[in-house]
């Protein structure tokens, strides 16, 4: 999957999804459901995309570009436990209403390539000419996440999630 966004200088920056893996829960999950409030039930489903960008150095401890991947779906897999929800998808009840349910499923992770970009160059706030192109879409669950590392070891982590579970 290629995403492409343009940075600062009018280029196009080319994002290539290189792994995509599912990251769940360290520990087994009891399978249960959880009810949405009457507030979650009445608003749409919406996702919400975050990042957030580091540059080289800044936490991955100088041991290359696959680093900070490796330690996030670490780190995500043992936050998986304590947040288990997260991990989960919402279904439809017997009466036709959304409700959580908590299986252990867990977390779509992607690791990408940013090329020679440079995350300062790209116009982040000028949302449709390049963050709205580099968050991924969320296909299933509650939340998603994407690694993407240029060539010179910048980083950027980007989540996706339901709005009605921030």
């Amino acid at each position: 999957m290629v995403h492409e966004a343009i940075n600062g200088h009018g280029h196009e920056v080319t994002v290539k999804v290189t792994s995509a893996s599912t990251v769940a829960p360290a520990l087994p999950v009891q399978e249960h459901r959880l009810p949405l409030s009457n507030l979650d039930l009445i608003l749409p489903p919406m996702d919400v995309g975050v990042f957030f960008c580091y540059g080289a150095g800044e936490g991955s401890g100088g041991g290359g570009a696959l680093l900070p991947a490796a330690t996030l779906k670490a780190a995500l897999a043992k936050v998986l436990v304590a947040y288990y929800p997260l991990a989960g998808e919402v279904v439809a009840n017997t009466r036709g209403e959304g409700e959580l349910l908590c299986s252990g499923r867990g977390v779509d992770f992607a690791e990408a390539t940013a090329g020679d970009a440079v995350l300062r160059q790209l116009r982040l706030a000028v949302v449709d000419e390049s963050a709205e192109k580099l968050v991924p879409k969320k296909k299933a669950g509650v939340m998603c996440v994407q690694v993407s590392v240029t060539f010179f070891l910048d980083f950027a982590i980007f989540v996706t999630t339901e709005f009605r579970f921030c």
